[in-house]
């Protein structure tokens, strides 16, 4: 039985005791680098939301949207820049108005470079997309007898488009009014051609641009009596592989706009080809499309024309 006696246990001796400056030391270090990255990491964070925070209201402040416009190698104007211009738009600098906008004459660098300047209505354009889309298309249509676009500015809501500016006023000039200057035949016939020719170019376009407000005002002439068409810069675009497509919406000039497309709301390229018949009629009888002294069955030029014609036929 002695044996079995049990006797106190003799502790086993602790051969890895730790002293006071090892205990614990990996584990605080391990948390300190834990910490001081996470630390780092939302601070990296904080600083680029700040700084993008910071780019994107600098970018938006000075209008600049060059991330909108990849493949356009045009310059684009502030808005600061084109007030300063038109003497923030004024009226002794409009040139002209339209169903889509207004147009300016803008003066650069103290006077050497004179542009057009489109300000669209604010409801011509619905998105920033279709805009831009627009710019692309008209940066592409060369032609002479086309005024030719050389900047935009996309800011503050504001469509802004830039065209060369042609010294000889607009066809209008010439044919009504008090201070309508006379035109010779033959000039007469070049500017025919030369709208002719620009208005075909617009249509044969891929895709299609349908001008939608053709008139004498939107021909202007430049010193060698050239017609150049202008104010496209808010058309209509036609469908890929289809002639004609509805509008939602009527606009264009009265006297100048086709009875079809405002019947049945299609639009063809027909529509200006119509616009032009009527500027070809003006060419030839220096009259207005509308005249409130002729009778009113000849009240536009059309009916007016047409009326001794059936005239001589009865007879």
């Amino acid at each position: 039985m002695n044996r079995f006696i049990l006797q106190e246990a003799t502790p086993i001796p602790n051969n890895y005791k730790t002293t006071k400056s090892t205990a614990g030391f990996p584990v605080l270090q391990i948390c300190a680098a834990v910490g001081a990255s996470v630390a780092g990491i939302i601070f990296a964070l904080l600083l680029f939301f700040y700084i993008r925070k910071c780019y994107y209201h600098k970018r938006k402040k000075a209008g600049n949207k060059d991330a909108y416009w990849p493949k356009v190698e045009l310059r684009q104007y502030r808005l600061a820049e084109l007030e300063k211009a038109t003497n923030s738009f004024s009226g002794d600098r409009l040139l002209g108005s339209g169903a889509f906008g207004n147009v300016y004459k803008g003066v650069f660098n103290g006077g050497k470079i004179t542009l057009a300047i489109k300000k669209a209505h604010l409801d011509s354009y619905q998105t920033v997309e279709e805009f831009r889309n627009e710019v692309e298309l008209l940066h592409r249509v060369k032609h002479k007898n086309l005024v030719c676009l050389v900047g935009y500015c996309a800011e503050d809501g504001q469509r802004v488009l830039l065209y060369e500016y042609v010294s000889q006023g607009c066809l209008l000039e010439y044919l009504v009014g008090k201070g309508k200057r006379p035109l010779t035949w033959q000039q007469r016939i070049k500017i025919a051609i030369g709208s002719a020719k620009g208005i075909a170019h617009l249509h044969e376009t891929q895709p299609n641009i349908i001008h939608r407000d053709v008139k004498p005002s939107n021909v202007l002439i430049d010193d060698e009596f050239e017609a150049k068409v202008s104010d496209f810069g808010l058309v209509k675009l036609g469908p890929d592989g289809d002639a004609s497509h509805v509008s939602t919406q009527v606009k264009g000039t009265p006297g100048y706009m086709d009875p079809a497309y405002c019947s049945s709301l299609h639009l063809t390229p027909s529509s200006d080809v119509y616009s032009f018949g009527v500027i070809l009629l003006q060419l030839v009888t220096a009259s207005p499309a509308l005249d409130h002294m002729r009778p009113r069955s000849q009240y536009h030029i059309s009916d007016w024309v047409k009326y001794p014609i059936m005239l001589h036929l009865q007879m």
